[in-house]
C-alpha cells in the first residue's frame, strides 16, 4: 500500500486508511481545506485507491495506479469550471451524470473528481444530488472545496467530510525535508512565513505563485524599487477588497521578496529587501485585527518608500 501522502492530519489518516483497508470506500467524499493543505493530493490518493487492481490499495505499482499518477487514467474524470469561468455550471453536472451511466474502461470503478466544487450554485448542486442519492455501482465522487458551508445540507448529508488542516511545525518540517532538497533553515523560514501551510511554503521556497494577485505583488515591488509611491498604491488596490485578498497579497509579497533577496545576496539591495521583508511580517499581523485595510495598505506603502 502506498504511504498516506499528507503530513499531520492524523484523524484523517486514520479514517482513510481504515476504510481502504476494509474495502469500504464511501461513494461520496467531500474534502475541504485551505489551498495548500493537500486537498488535491488527497483526492489523487483516493482516486488511485478506487481504481487500483492490487491487493492493498492504492498499491502504487499496478498499471491503474501508474496511469492515475500520471493523470492519464480513463476512469478518473475531473470536472472544473471552464476556462475563463468562475463557476461549475449545471450543464457540466448534467454531463457528469450522463457519464456515470458509462461502464469503466479499464478499472472496476469510475471516479468523478469535482474540483472547486463549492463554486456550484444551488441548481448545479441539486442536479448532482440526484446522482449522489442513487449512485451507480462502483462509482465514486470526490468533491474538493475550501469550505463545506458553501454546500446545501442535502449534499453534505450524503458525503463523508474530510476537513484538512495545517500540520504541526515538526510534522511539516519533516515532510518538506523528506520531499525537497531545501535546508532546515530555509524550511523553517518558509513554514514560519506561511503558518505551516505546506503548499504555500513550497511556493515560498520556489519563489513561485499561480494566484491572480501575484501580478499585483510583482508590480508593487517594481514600483517600490523605483520609489513610485503612486504606483505602489495602485498595485496594492486589489488587497483592499477584503481580508482574504489582503492576506494573499502579503503572502505574494513575501514569496517574491525572498526570491529577490536570493537574487541579490551580494549587493546593497539585499539589506533593504530584508528590511522590507521584516516590515511585511510585522504589518501582516494586523490582518487578524479589525484594522482598516486601506489604512494598512497606506502604512505598507509608507514603510516601503522609506527603505
Amino acid at each position: 500500500m502506498t504511504e498516506f501522502p499528507l503530513a499531520g492530519n492524523g484523524h484523517i489518516k486514520s479514517s482513510v486508511m481504515s476504510f481502504l483497508r476494509e474495502k469500504r470506500m464511501p461513494h461520496a467524499i467531500l474534502i475541504e481545506g485551505d489551498p495548500g493543505t493537500g486537498r488535491h493530493t488527497l483526492a489523487r490518493f483516493l482516486a488511485s485507491a478506487a481504481v487500483c487492481s492490487g491487493p492493498d490499495v492504492p498499491c502504487g505499482n499496478c498499471r491503474c495506479c501508474r496511469m492515475a499518477a500520471s493523470s492519464n487514467h480513463p476512469d478518473i474524470k475531473i470536472t472544473a469550471a471552464d476556462s475563463g469561468k468562475k463557476n461549475i455550471t449545471v450543464g457540466q453536472i448534467r454531463d457528469l451524470k450522463s457519464d456515470t451511466a458509462i461502464k469503466p474502461h479499464m478499472a472496476a470503478a469510475n471516479v468523478f473528481i469535482i474540483d472547486s466544487a463549492d463554486t456550484m450554485n444551488e441548481q448545479s448542486q441539486n442536479a448532482l444530488l440526484k446522482v449522489l442519492e442513487e449512485p451507480p455501482q462502483n462509482t465514486f465522487f470526490i468533491l474538493i472545496s475550501q469550505n463545506k458551508a458553501a454546500f446545501l445540507q442535502t449534499v453534505i448529508s450524503r458525503c463523508i467530510i474530510l476537513s484538512l488542516s495545517v500540520p504541526e511545525t515538526s510534522a511539516a518540517a519533516e515532510y518538506l525535508s523528506k520531499n525537497t532538497g531545501y535546508s532546515s533553515r530555509e524550511i523553517a523560514e518558509a513554514l514560519e512565513a506561511q503558518k505551516n501551510n505546506i503548499g504555500n511554503a513550497l511556493l515560498f521556497l520556489e519563489g513561485k505563485s499561480d494566484s491572480e494577485i501575484s501580478v499585483s505583488a510583482k508590480e508593487f515591488l517594481r514600483c517600490m524599487q523605483a520609489n513610485d509611491m503612486w504606483g505602489m498604491l495602485k498595485a496594492a488596490a486589489p488587497a483592499e477588497k477584503n481580508r482574504s485578498d489582503a492576506d494573499l497579497f502579503f503572502r505574494e509579497l513575501k514569496i517574491k521578496t525572498v526570491s529577490l533577496i536570493r537574487e541579490n545576496l551580494n549587493s546593497d539591495r539585499a539589506a533593504a529587501l530584508a528590511a522590507f521583508y521584516r516590515e511585511l511580517l510585522s504589518l501582516e499581523k494586523s490582518l487578524v485585527t479589525n484594522i482598516n485595510l486601506s489604512l494598512l495598505i497606506c502604512t505598507l506603502v509608507s514603510r516601503a518608500s522609506q527603505l
